[in-house]
Parts: C-alpha cells; structure tokens; sequence
C-alpha cells in the first residue's frame, strides 16, 4: 500500500507583507488583501485539487494556510505545483513566497501524529537560509522533505536526480541495497561540508563500492562496457548527485526507495 504523504505550509512574512506591503493602508486595503491572499487556498486550490490531484484530501485550506494529505508522490508534485501557481498568483513578486513542510508515514498512522509531524517539518523548513550558486537565499521560501530542507529553487534539481537514478535503476540493474549504501557517502558528504577532513574518503569509498558492484553484479560486459558503466554510475550518482546536491540527495533516494517499496 502506497505511503501517505502530509504537506502543510503558510505564506512567509505575512505580517510584513501587510505592514509594508500596502501604501497609505486602510481598513478596505487590508480586507481586499486577506480576500486575495484566502482566494488562493480557499477557491483555487480545491479547483486544482479537483482537476489534477483527486486523490489528495484537504484537511482545512484557508487564510494563508494549508494542510492536506494524500499519497506520498502526488503531495509532493502538489506542493511545487501550488509553488509554481502561487508565484504566477502574485505576478512573480519575488518577495511573496511560503514555505511548506511535507511528512511521509505508513497509511494509518493517527492524524495528530501525522499533524505533529508536518508542523515539525514546516518549522524545519521557515528556519532555512542556506547558499545557492553564488547568492545567499533569503530566510524561509522553503521546503523540508525526508528531515531534509531545501530552498524551492532547487528543487527541479531533484526531481531531475531522481528520474536520472530510475533510469540508471532501469539500465544497470541498481540492486535497492546499493542505492540504501548510497545513503552513508551523503552523510560523509555533508560531514565533509562542515570542516571534517577524514570524511573526504567518501569518494575512494564510493568509487571503490560502485567499482565492485559493477564488476561483481552486473554481468556478461565486456571490460570496455564495463567501463563505460561505472563512468556513468561515478558521474551521475557521484559528482552530480552526491557531490553537486550534498545532504538534500537524500531526498532523491529516499524517494527512490519508496517507489520502490510500494510495489
């Protein structure tokens, strides 16, 4: 049975957007900015719920928050669909964004547990403030997912990562405990990010690992396509994945296994 996916979220800097965000305020302004700022989540969402994400319930949407919950993958798109929407909602104000927080569990899980662990991964998320390429993100405009925070710019860099490992899956025959192993070179990753010298042997180990897997599991190649296939497995997982995307590759294998899982 596919896992349950739990998405909540609220706009950023609401109360900014209302004490700057209005020339010469007045008690109309501000009623015909709350009316717009519901209108997304109160009338085109179920609109958008209803055409596209069926399967997704809405627990409440209103005001300048939301909570819903569905099949652990439809959230998921859900959200950067409603990310997408929402900027094209405020004509592209880059200063107007939200933050969203997504838990995944097992299909019964109680609805306060699965509440609790949203509202945890929303506040994850708020908290961001992390680099991307050369400019330094703003606070929050964010989403957390599998523990792991990520500003939404990057987050078409993941879901590309993704459908390139369920190609290599598909190609090269990726047993699921080679792709849980990868889970210990991310962590070596990020330990290395954070000034620990010793965890830059996750490359040699990494390489040392595939090399083996290559030689080991895949069989009936020729040293030349031997070859070919761990350059692949070394360029694709390890310089663009793991070494490009750091700790939020976690969220490309653990979404990787999930898929796996609910088959």
């Amino acid at each position: 049975m596919a896992a349950l996916g739990v998405l909540k979220g609220d706009i950023d800097n609401l109360g900014e957007l209302f004490r700057i965000g209005l020339q010469q305020p007045t008690f109309a302004k501000h009623a015909a900015l709350s009316r717009q700022v519901n209108a997304f989540f109160a009338i085109y969402l179920p609109w958008l719920l209803a055409r596209e994400f069926p399967k997704v319930y809405t627990v409440f949407a209103g005001g300048d928050d939301f909570f819903l919950v569905g099949p652990w993958r439809q959230v998921q798109k859900l959200a950067w669909r409603m990310r997408c929407e929402f900027h094209r909602y405020v004509a592209e104000n880059a200063d107007l964004h939200f933050s969203a927080g997504i838990a995944t569990q097992k299909p019964g899980a109680p609805v306060h547990v699965l509440a609790e662990l949203a509202e945890e991964a929303l506040t994850q998320a708020k908290q961001c403030r992390e680099p991307l390429s050369s400019a330094v993100q703003p606070a929050k405009n964010a989403v957390t997912c599998f523990g792991q925070t990520v500003p939404w710019q990057q987050w078409l860099h993941l879901e590309g990562a993704f459908d390139r490992l369920s190609s290599l899956r598909s190609d090269a025959g990726l047993s699921t405990g080679y792709v849980y192993g990868l889970l210990q070179f991310v962590e070596m990753r990020q330990r290395e990010r954070d000034g620990d010298p010793e965890a830059a042997m996750w490359r040699a180990r990494f390489k040392y690992r595939t090399r083996r897997f290559v030689v080991d599991r895949i069989r009936g190649l020729d040293e030349a396509t031997r070859q070919r296939r761990f350059t692949e497995l070394a360029t694709d997982i390890g310089v663009n994945g793991i070494d490009k995307l750091g700790a939020s590759y976690r969220i490309v294998l653990f979404n990787h296994l999930y898929q796996f899982r609910d088959r």
